[in-house]
């Protein structure tokens, strides 16, 4: 079986990973603002990691020499070559992972964040996103992606549960996932998104009709 690792399906499993009643807003999770300072290099680059471009066998030595990552665990198919890190902060939860889909280059990587930005300053800094989905993780918790496909890459912000929650400026970023080129192509085709329209509640903002809808298997 491909582990076809996608960022918006595999977040759940990440954060359902952290506790048995998993929280979004979790300080514990990954302090990082570089999305925001753009330091050491703007998104999609992390800390000098480049999907589709740096080396897997880079990123790992990265990983496992930062004394600020534990609990790494590794995963690979040996069938298909893909191969999947994912790792903690300090001594927090389960909250991060970086994947190859062909064990040589880096492909994704996903990082759930503590809540020190906020969906105002990622649109002053990179403009509003074309696309956006949510998705509830409990009643009260619902995580938004923020689909920006030219970077590529996928922010996720807070909101307060699909039913009752809104989207806003104020909206803390718990999460991004930065992708190569190819990666984002399949996330394009396999999910279900609606074109950005601005601010406003989350129960109007999913009513409307998706733009993108998945592609049928061939």
């Amino acid at each position: 079986m491909k582990l076809r690792v996608v960022c918006l399906i595999i977040l759940v499993a990440v954060i359902a990973a952290c506790a048995p009643t998993p929280s979004l807003l979790d300080d514990t999770f990954l302090n990082d603002t570089s999305l925001i300072s753009g330091t050491p290099c703007e998104a999609p680059c992390w800390q000098t990691l480049v999907p589709g471009e740096t080396a897997f066998g880079a990123a790992l030595d990265f990983v496992g020499n930062n004394t600020d990552f534990t609990n790494a665990d590794r995963q690979r198919n040996r069938e298909t070559n893909e191969v999947v890190l994912n790792f903690s902060y300090l001594d927090g939860p389960q909250c991060c992972r970086i994947y190859s889909r062909d064990g040589e280059i880096l492909s994704s990587l996903l990082m759930l964040l503590s809540p020190n930005m906020t969906v105002g300053e990622v649109l002053e800094r990179y403009g509003e996103p074309q696309y956006f989905t949510g998705q509830d993780l409990t009643v009260d918790q619902t995580f938004i992606s923020l689909v920006y496909p030219q970077r590529p890459m996928v922010i996720y912000a807070f909101g307060a549960g699909a039913t009752t929650g809104t989207l806003s400026a104020d909206n803390q970023i718990i999460g991004l996932s930065y992708m190569s080129a190819d990666e984002m192509t399949l996330l394009l085709s396999t999910t279900s998104l609606y074109a950005w329209n601005g601010f406003g509640a989350l129960a109007d903002l999913l009513g409307a009709e998706p733009v993108l809808t998945p592609v049928a298997d061939e």
